[in-house]
């Protein structure tokens, strides 16, 4: 027996320790060059495990120069093979380093225990009873990859970088005045959007997924509704701005002093397929390196588990390694046993998406009803959510869109921090939306207090 992985994953590996120190210390002596399988990837894999004794850290932007200086000492086969897997290595996105170095925490636990194993059925078959105990307390208290789940909080120090990093959350929304009040995602968080129906919620969760992707972020999105076809029209028309009529007109918002106007134009068309290839490519190549695995409703419903192994999937076959995760929508979702009632259906699979944000080292973001009153709330509350409250109270953060008819007509809703776990909540941001091109958000605008009375005439409940 003997510790594997597949190329894929130890691409992956290769990719981070060049980059991330931390990652190349956690390795450096529990992954030997042997795992690394093929002569480039070892050779690679050997100059970055002596640059990292050299130098105690990972050689980042330092690789390419180190290269250089060993090529001369290689032949030109090898010289080859390594400047192919370094290109191979250039194409990864995302940046999910803790995941992987939890993958091989758990593929080396495996290892040793599985070794233990055999020298302890050996023993037990020849009597040494001490012996055998001794070597399984032995593997169960071998060094890991990464830390144990408990720590002791006086000694740690292990939240110094995190603290003193000046970027602190995974993505932001690109919605200013939205990120001005909840800073941005973070891992391991579970996102919900909240609206009735026909608000925006697809809309809003395709906008979160190309601002992951921008981010230079891995981003699954999985629908539940909609076929191939419907998902690359949404996707198309939020990419390069564009109608969804075949002749290219619609209904566009043009910004008249400090206000929005409607306005019917002739705007590209996602039936200009020359176009819409052109306005993917231009945003894959100014985007900050991310990328977008879509899975559509032809596959059929599915459960928490589902998505899951089509993570497992995803890796095992593309090398993908998602750090968003969005499913459109909670509502839609599988039972995850025989029997179950809708509020159990819908709490089960959010606490599993909560669970894939965690183990995953993930953004899980979703979808789920409210209400008709739910739109012109003011203050969104549990009674305005449509199906299960306890989603409410898994997540990490929930936010409501809300809008009255007259907001409709002015293509105007409000975005109500409806819970925040980690930071305010209960803040309100206008936002002005172009849903006519594909754009959940063009501008925002501060939503001003009103009187009762102003706001019974627009519509506005509590």
């Amino acid at each position: 027996m003997e510790l594997d992985f597949n190329n894929h994953f130890l691409n992956q590996i290769i990719y981070h320790s060049i980059k991330d120190d931390t990652f190349l210390k956690a390795i450096r002596n529990s992954i030997p060059i042997e795992i690394y399988k093929t002569k480039d990837r070892k050779f690679l894999m050997q100059m970055i495990y002596g640059y990292y004794d050299d130098f105690k850290e990972s050689p980042k932007e330092n690789f390419t120069d180190l290269f250089k200086e060993q090529e001369s000492i290689i032949n030109e086969d090898l010289q080859k093979k390594c400047i192919n897997l370094f290109n191979i290595i250039n194409e990864i996105t995302g940046s999910n380093g803790e995941y992987i170095l939890t993958r091989i925490n758990d593929a080396v636990y495996h290892f040793q225990l599985e070794e233990a194993s055999i020298d302890f059925a050996s023993l037990i078959k020849g009597q040494k009873y001490n012996d055998a105990v001794a070597t399984i307390l032995k593997a169960i208290k071998q060094p890991k990859v990464v830390e144990d789940p408990y720590y002791n909080y006086f000694e740690d120090r292990s939240f110094v970088e995190e603290r003193i990093k000046e970027k602190r959350y995974k993505m932001i929304t690109q919605i200013p005045m939205l990120d001005n009040i909840i800073g941005g995602f973070q891992s391991k968080w579970l996102i919900t959007c909240l609206g009735a129906t026909k608000t925006g919620k697809t809309w809003m969760l395709i906008d979160l997924t190309l601002a992951a992707v921008w981010q230079g972020l891995n981003v699954l999105f999985i629908s539940l509704e909609m076929g191939k076809e419907q998902i690359d029209e949404r996707f198309d028309m939020a990419v390069g701005f564009m109608s969804s009529e075949p002749n290219g007109q619609a209904e566009i918002l043009r910004k008249m002093n400090d206000n929005y106007v409607k306005t019917l134009e002739k705007v590209n068309s996602i039936y200009e397929v020359e176009k819409v290839i052109k306005a993917r490519n231009t945003y894959k190549k100014y985007s900050s390196g991310g990328n977008l695995e879509i899975v559509a409703f032809n596959r059929g419903r599915l459960n928490y588990h589902d998505v899951d192994r089509l993570l497992d999937e995803l890796e095992e076959k593309k090398g993908f390694y998602a750090d968003v995760v969005v499913v459109d929508y909670l509502g839609q979702m599988k039972e995850t046993v025989s029997g179950q009632t809708k509020k159990e259906r819908i709490s089960e699979n959010s606490i599993g998406l909560k669970e894939i944000a965690g183990t995953r080292n993930v953004i899980s973001i979703s979808a789920m009803q409210g209400n008709r009153k739910a739109m012109t709330a003011k203050v969104f509350k549990s009674n305005l959510v449509a199906d299960d409250i306890d989603t409410i109270f898994n997540s990490d953060l929930v936010v409501a869109i809300c809008q009255t008819e007259i907001e409709e007509k002015e293509n105007k809703a409000r975005l109500y921090i409806a819970n925040a776990r980690h930071g305010k909540q209960h803040g309100s941001v206008g936002i002005y939306r172009d849903l006519a091109i594909g754009q959940f958000s063009i501008d925002t605008f501060e939503v001003k207090e009103l009187t009762p009375d102003e706001e019974k005439e627009i519509g506005i409940d509590y």
